[in-house]
């Protein structure tokens, strides 16, 4: 363990803010290469043959605004937008830039805090040489999503429990490249690539649900809608003012008085509804030591 590195020595940030919550970051680039061959000798040397490709995945605690709420294409400008981040750990850099949100989904199951899991394609550079700090090193508020605050509806959960679910977007891109003296390995635009897939499923423990048949889809083309609506509870800091509203700080440090935290309650954190979905899978679980239980995905689609 001699000089290694603890998951609290490191930073992720996102467009400069550090993010709170985060569960796992994964950051990869990958290099093409083919052989050059000729007659008499065989293999010479190898070169690049396509533009090398770089990703990277992050998953943390739904505790806040996510950054990718801002990336998902769901507008009138087919231009994607993107992000710069990366982590910091002991002075030195894993940076990028230009990252595009390639898919993200949001699971919580009941007990637990909503995890959001997103995806992003590197379409500039990545690497040492790019700090992603900038001057927010905190992240801002943390919302705190309670059972009370989180409101799932689909078939038949007013009648059977639901115990988890899981949404998922996939939001393709198109990068248009061209010829050019310089920065030729940078794509000209990167454009949102419609409609963008939704996946949708919820578990519900069995009251009085009843299955279909495989073969109903096939003869009715039944819509179907569901609902899910993430809400928190923020604690804001509060300082002490005087009667004029005026803001009394330290004589030392000259910071604010931090006198207590406020509480506001059902703060929006996640909304997403639709009224076109079809049922695309039903999986019934029954074991020795649970509940009855049945599992439904639902896909949908958003042109914008």
């Amino acid at each position: 363990m001699k000089g290694a590195i603890t998951n609290y020595e490191n930073t992720l940030f996102m467009d400069g803010v550090a993010l709170s919550g985060v569960i796992s970051f994964d950051g990869s680039y990958n290099v093409e290469t083919v052989p050059i061959n000729v007659i008499g000798k065989g293999f010479c040397k190898q070169v690049v043959s396509q533009v090398p490709s770089a990703s990277v995945s992050v998953t943390r605690y739904l505790v806040n605004n996510d950054p990718v709420f801002g990336l998902t294409g769901d507008s009138d400008n087919y231009t994607a937008s993107f992000i710069n981040g990366g982590l910091t750990y002991q002075g030195k850099n894993f940076g990028f830039t230009n990252g595009y949100l390639s898919s993200f989904g949001i699971s919580c199951s009941v007990g637990e805090v909503p995890q959001i899991q997103s995806s992003f394609q590197i379409f500039g550079n990545m690497g040492p040489s790019i700090d992603p700090s900038g001057i927010d090193s905190i992240s801002s508020a943390v919302f705190v999503p309670q059972v009370k605050n989180i409101s799932v509806t689909c078939n038949n959960s007013s009648t059977n429990r639901v115990k988890d679910f899981s949404i998922d977007f996939t939001c393709k891109k198109n990068a248009i490249y061209g010829l050019s003296a310089s920065n030729a390995q940078y794509p000209i635009e990167v454009q949102n690539i419609f409609p963008i897939e939704v996946g949708g499923s919820f578990t519900l423990e069995i009251d009085d649900y009843q299955t279909q048949n495989i073969f109903d889809i096939l003869s009715s083309e039944s819509l179907n809608s569901f609902i899910i609506d993430v809400r928190g509870t923020v604690l804001i800091d509060q300082f002490l003012v005087t009667f004029d509203d005026l803001e009394l700080v330290t004589s030392d440090t000259n910071e604010p008085f931090d006198v207590y935290r406020k509480l506001q309650d059902s703060v929006p954190i996640f909304n997403f509804n639709t009224s076109n979905a079809i049922i695309i899978a039903e999986q019934i679980n029954s074991t020795a030591d649970d509940l009855l239980s049945v599992k439904l995905s639902y896909r949908t689609y958003l042109n914008n």
